[in-house]
């Protein structure tokens, strides 16, 4: 399979299939970002969440690309920075602080009664 970086196409990115490391560090990140929103965000907080995976990845990407080779080109420097601050921005849009998780009342368990039905007189009859 073709090597990925922090260029690669968009497709490329999003149809990783598990097994590669990519796959994981991204599952990673969207797991303690789902942690972040209290276990259950909602649709636009998951949105957002998926972003700031896919974020988080390309500049994993360009920091390993960059400890290869330090210098830098300034194109990539630019998309660093744009990249950066996006994630910045979509985490900001999460909240800095944690939300928790949400509570769950405790309930002892007691199983229904059923009336007593009143007792019946004797009948006179018999």
């Amino acid at each position: 399979m073709k090597q990925l970086g922090p260029h690669s196409r968009p497709g490329k990115l999003a149809i990783l299939d598990g097994r590669r490391a990519e796959a994981k560090f991204m599952r990673g990140v969207k797991a303690e970002l789902v942690r972040h929103c209290g276990g259950s965000p909602s649709v636009t907080q998951r949105m957002l969440i998926d972003q700031a995976a896919m974020l988080t990845l390309r500049l994993h990407l360009m920091d390993k690309e960059s400890i290869a080779d330090p210098a830098m080109s300034e194109r990539n420097g630019r998309q660093y920075l744009a990249w950066a601050n996006s994630l910045s921005r979509l985490l900001r849009q999460l909240g800095i602080n944690a939300t928790p998780p949400p509570q769950q009342r405790w309930q002892p368990y007691a199983p229904p009664v059923a009336p007593n039905p009143a007792p019946r007189a004797p009948d006179a009859s018999a």
